[in-house]
């Protein structure tokens, strides 16, 4: 549970960066175009490091969960996709959002404890909620928004892209987490 909370914090403290103007800059100026391209290995090292502690790590209850838990996850992580979905396109629901990966994470985090009652999943979950929550709440005040360019038809394939993913995801879930989301049998 210990690596599951420190990799959780770096995690946090990774995507506290882009909030943090003049480090951001510094970084970037250090790294050059190599910035996006670690910054995304460094998120997604640590993501699979958190996925591993998360498996090796003993439950324990923290909280009740809801009967309906398990169905509202499926339809909040659904919606997390999409908002992935709208994230990764330059459709214009992406600048009427403002932080589509946030609110996805939200979604994606708040469905998974409403089906998971467990200790781990409140740090793993709760803690990437928490990233998200910060990394808006800073790049919100120190960066300011400025749209994006917006590219036609990439508003529906933004949704069709994020439900193709669930679908994936769905999947691949017990690969990557060990956990069944349906038993066939």
């Amino acid at each position: 549970m210990k690596l599951l909370v420190f990799l959780t914090l770096m995690f946090g403290v990774l995507h506290a960066l882009p909030g943090h103007g003049g480090l951001k800059a510094k970084t970037k100026l250090l790294l050059g175009m190599a910035y996006g391209p670690i910054y995304g290995i460094a998120s997604l090292a640590l993501l699979a490091g958190m996925i591993w502690a998360y498996r090796h790590s003993e439950p324990g209850m923290a909280f009740a969960m809801p009967m309906w838990g398990w169905w509202a996850n499926w339809i909040l992580s659904m919606l997390g996709f999409v908002c992935l979905g709208i994230f990764l396109f330059r459709g214009s629901w992406r600048n009427s959002l403002r932080f589509p990966m946030a609110i996805g994470v939200w979604l994606w985090g708040v469905g998974h404890l409403l089906a998971n009652s467990d200790l781990r999943s409140l740090v793993f979950f709760g803690g990437l909620m928490l990233a998200a929550l910060i990394h808006v709440l800073l790049v919100g005040r120190t960066v300011g928004f400025a749209p994006g360019p917006v590219r036609q038809g990439h508003n529906p394939l933004s949704v069709l892209f994020g439900i193709a993913l669930y679908g994936i995801t769905t999947q691949l879930h017990y690969a990557v987490t060990g956990m069944e989301l349906i038993r066939l049998q």
